[in-house]
């Protein structure tokens, strides 16, 4: 189990240090309703990260010949997502212009939570263990946007003011933020990908 757990932490921790739905849920948060409006955008998060974890470890995987099946499917597309994180990463630097951020975004943390997903399946550990791996790497992974929502209900002034800084600088730096996550995410990816096609 604590190997599990360890392998989850580098896909969980790229995609909450994802700028975007942190800069959305403190923009919530300022908003009419903000304390309501960002509730549901983070119940949102969790509830599509749980349902696409239940049905990659619960669902789909219940045979084992169709684990060996897909296992060089499964290698292939980490290749494809290393080598479009790696393009993503090569655009970024090259244009300072944001376009295609959230694109990118959405496609990072569908490729890093079906590596998290992937990683439990393939733990071979209970069902419960499973469920309780799948429930820490979703709250890792949506931390840095339950913890504006957090701050907020402890003590709302004092939030305004450093949830508004966060925010100027989140906005600010998010391009390069995006760029290093690209950049590390299409390494791994790529290594990934080859390694498991090869071996």
């Amino acid at each position: 189990m604590s190997q599990l757990i360890a392998s989850l932490l580098v896909p969980a921790l790229a995609i909450a240090v994802n700028p975007v739905p942190v800069i959305a849920a403190v923009t919530l948060l300022a908003s009419d309703h903000g304390k309501r409006n960002a509730a549901v955008f983070l119940g949102t998060l969790v509830a599509v990260m749980l349902a696409v974890g239940v049905l990659t470890i619960f669902v789909f995987a219940k045979s084992s010949s169709a684990q060996d099946s897909t296992g060089k499917g499964m290698a292939a597309l980490q290749l494809l997502f290393g080598i479009v994180f790696l393009v993503t990463f090569v655009v970024q630097w090259r244009n300072k212009q944001p376009d295609g951020d959230v694109l990118g975004l959405a496609l990072t943390n569908y490729a890093l939570l079906t590596a998290g997903t992937t990683a439990i399946r393939k733990s071979g550990l209970s069902a419960t263990n499973e469920a309780i791996a799948l429930i820490f790497f979703v709250v890792l992974s949506v931390s840095t946007v339950i913890a504006p929502l957090v701050i907020y209900l402890v003590s709302p002034a004092w939030a305004e003011d450093k949830l508004g800084r966060l925010k100027a600088w989140l906005t600010k730096h998010s391009r390069v933020i995006l760029m290093v996550v690209f950049g590390l995410m299409g390494f791994l990816f790529t290594a990934l990908g080859i390694y498991h096609l090869l071996y």
